[in-house]
C-alpha cells in the first residue's frame, strides 16, 4: 500500500463543491447573491448536463442547505460556502461527506475506498471526521505493520551469520576467526 494522501480527498471534495456552485450561481441564482433552495431544486437540465459526475455536489448543496445556510438568510452565499470548505479543511470529513462529494470527481478510488472502509480507524479522535493528517498516520501505521508483519520471520536468531562455536562472542573476533588471511595481515602492520 502507498502513502494514503488525505489532502487529495479534500482537495477533491472542495475543488467539486467550488465548481459546482459557481456553475449553478452563474446559471440560477435568483437574487445574484447566493443559491435559495429553490434555485437548487429548479436546476436546468442543461445545468444538470454540464454538472456531468458533479451531480453529486448539487445533492449535497439540497440535502444539507440549512445547515449550510449558517446565517439563516435562505441561501447559501459564498461566505457560506467559504465556511463550510474551512470547516472541511481544518476539522476534516465525515463519512457522509466523504460518500457524497469523493464519490464522483477525480478521487483516487483505492484512497475513497481505503478511506471508506477504516474510516472509524482512520478518525483517531473519535470526532466523526478524518483529517488529512489522520488519513496519512493511518496509512504510515499500516504499512508499519505490514513490513513488520512480513519480516517477522527474518529476525536474527542463534543461526545468524555471526554465529561461530568456541570463539568469543566479541564481533571482532568472530570476524576474525572466518577471515584469518586478513587478520593476520592487520597485526602484522
Amino acid at each position: 500500500m502507498s502513502i494514503l494522501n488525505g489532502q487529495t480527498l479534500l482537495a477533491s471534495a472542495m475543488a467539486g463543491l467550488s465548481n459546482t456552485y459557481a456553475t449553478l450561481m452563474s446559471a440560477h441564482s435568483s437574487s445574484g447573491k447566493g443559491l435559495t433552495l429553490s434555485d437548487l431544486n429548479n436546476v436546468s437540465t442543461n445545468t444538470i448536463l454540464s454538472l456531468g459526475s458533479n451531480y453529486s455536489f448539487l445533492q449535497y448543496l439540497q440535502s444539507n442547505f440549512s445547515s449550510l445556510d449558517k446565517d439563516g438568510d435562505g441561501e447559501i452565499t459564498g461566505n457560506d460556502l467559504n465556511n463550510l470548505m474551512s470547516t472541511m479543511q481544518s476539522k476534516g470529513l465525515t463519512y457522509n461527506e466523504i460518500q457524497s462529494l469523493c464519490l464522483s470527481g477525480n478521487t483516487d478510488n483505492s484512497l475513497l475506498s481505503t478511506v471508506l472502509t477504516y474510516f472509524n480507524k482512520i478518525d483517531a479522535n473519535g470526532d466523526g471526521r478524518v483529517t488529512s493528517d489522520e488519513i496519512t498516520k493511518f496509512s504510515y501505521d499500516a504499512q508499519r505493520y505490514d513490513i513488520e508483519s512480513k519480516y517477522k520471520s527474518y529476525r536474527a536468531t542463534s543461526a545468524s551469520l555471526f554465529y561461530n562455536d568456541g570463539v568469543e562472542d566479541d564481533l571482532t573476533s568472530v570476524l576474525d576467526s572466518m577471515q584469518p588471511s586478513l587478520s593476520s595481515n592487520s597485526n602484522s602492520k
